[in-house]
């Protein structure tokens, strides 16, 4: 019978005894832990910054919609404009007076200008807005980009701790 401090083999296993084997079971145990968990950081590090960048065109598609948006309002703007003017001149023309001269071509002036303004208003609103859209945008990468990073640089602090560890266990 072989020498043992134990007097069967279930005490010698529900020891926990101070093998170095047990120790590198452990440290191998605890850096495959450390791995899963820098691949687990890692893959959540990539979601993060395909959030950001998938919710940077949400806003870019915003931009384009407010774009088309403009352009319909300033279609419609000028077609009531066109409206306008055509019952001026019907009316002006019912009334018996000339339409090229006096008070009723500067009412028509006026429509025209009025109108112009009013598309140059549509079109300067609707660019600040776009441009808000692109810099929400931007703002979304940058903080995406910025979670991203930060969850890399936790993971491989992670990882340095776990790989230390091991080692002060393996001796």
């Amino acid at each position: 019978m072989a020498n043992s401090n134990y007097s069967n083999d279930t005490q010698a296993a529900n020891s926990g005894g101070s093998s170095s084997s047990g120790n590198a079971g452990y440290a191998a145990a605890s850096g495959l832990g450390a791995v899963m968990g820098f691949k687990a950081s890692q893959a959540a590090a990539k979601k993060t910054k395909l959030m950001a960048d998938y919710d940077a065109k949400v806003k870019e598609n915003e931009k384009i919609l407010l774009a088309r948006s403009a352009r319909d309002e300033e279609k419609r703007l000028r077609k009531g404009s066109e409206k306008l003017k055509s019952a001026q001149v019907v009316a002006a023309s019912k009334s018996g007076t000339v339409v090229g001269t006096g008070s009723n071509l500067l009412a028509l002036r006026d429509v025209a200008m009025g109108t112009e303004l009013d598309a140059i208003t549509i079109r300067y609103a609707s660019s600040i807005e776009q441009q808000k859209k692109t810099q929400q945008a931007a703002m979304i990468k940058a903080k995406g980009a910025s979670r991203a990073s930060a969850i890399k640089t936790q993971a491989y602090a992670n990882l340095l701790e776990s790989g230390a560890k091991a080692a002060t266990m393996m001796g």
